[in-house]
């Protein structure tokens, strides 16, 4: 059997938050130690916490919510991952991935490497994001793909706020011929092998959401 790989991280009061919130709580609500009959937990955070997707809604009123698509689409055949400049601030950019991308991808995968960052401040501080030109050119030149994921806390560099809503809106937004692209922030792709042919995206399926934390597996 192939072997199967989490790309999402593990969920947990230290996950960093865009703008360095610190809104995630986890607390016990029963505990057997406590005389309880069973083990359980209190949970509250944001939709856009840990590895998280954004659907067209996030930017867009009218734009498809989470519940509006089927499973299926949830699952790539064709996931291919781009190694590609990562330093602070960088907005990545059509060029970088031009000639990598194949016809037939339908999950592009961003790896920068800033995920060895993740638990310093830095990775929200500074992350690299996408450019809106990279957001463009996907949508006119690309019309298989239908998520992009990034190991940065979001497409959205801290750095450059104006670009990255911009990118956020020309890969979400409605406006173009092809369908949106779906997005799926701060994935984990430090151990992502070029043997793998599918992966998995589940969300938490929140109704009437515009995003949320989601498990990812890849084989």
């Amino acid at each position: 059997m192939k072997k199967v790989t989490f790309l999402s991280h593990p969920f947990s009061t230290e996950t960093p938050l865009y703008g360095g919130a610190r809104d995630i709580h986890i607390k016990s609500a029963t505990d057997i130690l406590s005389g309880d009959t069973a083990n359980s937990l209190l949970l509250s955070f944001p939709n856009h916490a840990g590895t998280h997707v954004d659907v067209p809604c996030h930017f867009f009123n009218d734009g498809k919510k989470l519940t509006d698509y089927e499973p299926s689409y949830w699952i790539f055949n064709h996931p291919l991952c781009i190694d590609v400049p990562g330093g602070d601030g960088y907005l990545i950019k059509y060029k970088d991935v031009a000639n990598s991308i194949k016809l037939e991808t339908d999950l592009l995968l961003l790896r920068t490497g800033y995920e060895k960052f993740r638990m310093e401040a830095k990775y929200w501080e500074k992350n690299p994001g996408l450019s809106p030109n990279l957001a463009t050119e996907l949508r006119t030149n690309h019309p298989n793909i239908r998520a992009v994921g990034v190991d940065v806390i979001s497409i959205t560099s801290r750095l450059h706020r104006k670009e990255g809503r911009k990118a956020h809106q020309n890969l979400l937004g409605g406006h173009y011929e092809s369908a949106p692209i779906v997005l799926i922030e701060d994935i984990s792709l430090i151990n992502y092998q070029n043997n793998i042919s599918q992966v998995t995206v589940l969300p938490l399926m929140i109704a009437n959401a515009d995003g949320a934390p989601c498990t990812v597996i890849a084989q």
